[in-house]
């Protein structure tokens, strides 16, 4: 099982590396999955991550890059270690450094969580 996640988180990751967020969550996440942010809020689904993150998108005038730093997998866990770079449509410049931390189930992200770090 871990083999399956590793590959799968690789895959994930790969398509994040190259922008295509959206592509990710349709392939590799459970429909129920949830997301959870660094505050505590969440999201219930697959469809409300993508109907947050097209939204987030629509606002920004750039999506310069995502740096995947480095990625672990266990049993049916995964964690990857990332940097987005964009920029916000007022032309200010955001940068995230996060964690994301996922649980599998069946070939299928099931949870998420960001972890932000400074």
């Amino acid at each position: 099982m871990t083999a399956n996640i590793a590959a799968a988180e690789t895959a994930s990751n790969a398509l994040t590396a190259q922008g295509k967020i959206l592509d990710s969550i349709d392939q590799f996440y459970a429909d129920n999955c949830v997301f959870t942010e660094p505050d505590g809020s969440h999201r219930s689904s697959k469809a409300a991550q993508r109907a947050h993150l097209e939204g987030f998108f629509a606002t920004l005038k750039s999506f310069e890059s995502a740096t995947l730093h480095g990625e672990a997998t266990g049993d049916n866990f995964s964690a990857s270690e990332w940097t987005f770079k964009m920029t916000a449509g007022d032309g200010s410049p955001i940068v995230w450094n996060e964690t994301l931390v996922r649980t599998w189930q069946d070939g299928k992200i099931t949870s998420e969580k960001y972890y932000t770090q400074g």
